[in-house]
């Protein structure tokens, strides 16, 4: 009997404990779920009230409601706006131009302002030229292959100019004459003077139609401006080599100047590096890096190495460079050649 009255006390008390313990535990989720819901009641979400039963939600929750609090700070943005940064603008990049543009003459740009002179033989000239152009043949204004002034100024009052005109020489891509005539205008003083690059290939190659009628020419009175600086006499070059910042050029190929050369600082620029295999002049930007690398800004150059040389000295003053001419072979019998080969 006693200890059936034991037992039944037992029971009650167990179940007494259970009740109890599910009593805290609904408690406590209520307390939870408070905390949870704390600053919500408005159904909004609150950024300093974790949610301890979902913490990793809750996180990402946060970080979005403050992404969007941040973007109402920052102001609408469009839908283009937040898809991809705003676009750079990139400078244009500025083509190169020679120093001297108004030394060129392109060959698509015959109607151009100007005196065409062309430089080749009677002969060829007769076969055809650029409508319009004079004729002086540049070997007939050599004695002992150099220039002669007065027959370049002869010719040129023949032809009816003077020193007043623009003149555009051209020539044929074979040869120097072009060049020549150049370099020769601009020792007469002549001061409007252009080259047409490529000669009278390129002008046929752009579409000139050609013609075999001369020009009728009434006799000018032609007034040269000799520029002594633009070509070196031998009494000269003792006291031009002396100078400081002086540059010495050889327009021939390598195999000449390797047997003899005018001094040791002399530098090999032969005419494949300025022209191109259709004989018209590189561009600006690769005359200015061939240029740089063997001369400064300010440096006389002397080139040498006739016939060829009146193409280097063309390009040379192209790009803006103060250059002098060194005419035919007698810088071999100087002092100062160096020999190689025997």
């Amino acid at each position: 009997m006693g200890g059936s009255v034991s037992l039944s006390i037992s029971l009650e008390k167990v179940k007494a404990a259970a009740l109890l313990f599910s009593l805290v535990c609904v408690l406590s989720l209520g307390i939870l779920a408070m905390i949870a819901t704390a600053g919500t009641e408005t159904g909004e979400f609150c950024p300093t009230c974790p949610d301890w039963t979902n913490l990793d939600g809750w996180l990402a929750q946060r970080d979005a409601y403050e992404r969007a609090q941040m973007n109402q700070q920052n102001g609408p943005q469009s839908s283009e706006e937040t898809a991809s940064p705003p676009a750079v603008a990139v400078p244009e990049k500025v083509e190169e131009s020679y120093v001297r543009p108004d030394y060129i003459t392109m060959p698509g740009n015959l109607d151009e302002d100007g005196a065409f002179l062309d430089a080749r033989s009677e002969g060829d000239y007769q076969a055809g030229h650029i409508t319009g152009a004079r004729n002086i043949y540049w070997k007939d204004l050599q004695q002992n292959g150099n220039l002669a002034p007065s027959l370049l100024v002869k010719a040129l009052e023949e032809a009816g100019l003077d020193e007043s005109e623009k003149i555009i020489v051209y020539g044929s891509s074979d040869d120097e004459g072009g060049a020549f005539l150049f370099w020769a205008l601009s020792y007469l003083g002549h001061e409007n003077i252009s080259l047409m690059d490529g000669g009278i290939e390129a002008a046929q190659e752009a579409g000139a139609a050609l013609s075999s009628n001369a020009p009728a020419a009434e006799r000018s009175n032609y007034s040269a401006s000799i520029r002594p600086w633009l070509l070196v006499e031998p009494a000269a070059l003792e006291s031009l080599l002396d100078q400081t910042g002086l540059r010495i050029f050889d327009a021939r190929d390598f195999s000449d100047y390797g047997r003899s050369r005018l001094g040791n600082i002399s530098i090999c620029l032969s005419q494949d590096k300025i022209y191109d295999d259709r004989s018209r002049i590189k561009p600006p930007g690769t005359l200015k890096s061939l240029f740089e690398r063997r001369m400064g800004p300010d440096d006389t150059v002397i080139v040498y190495g006739t016939p060829q040389a009146y193409h280097l000295f063309y390009s040379l003053r192209l790009m803006g460079t103060n250059a002098t001419l060194i005419q035919g072979d007698w810088w071999k019998d100087t002092e100062w050649v160096v020999k190689n080969i025997s």
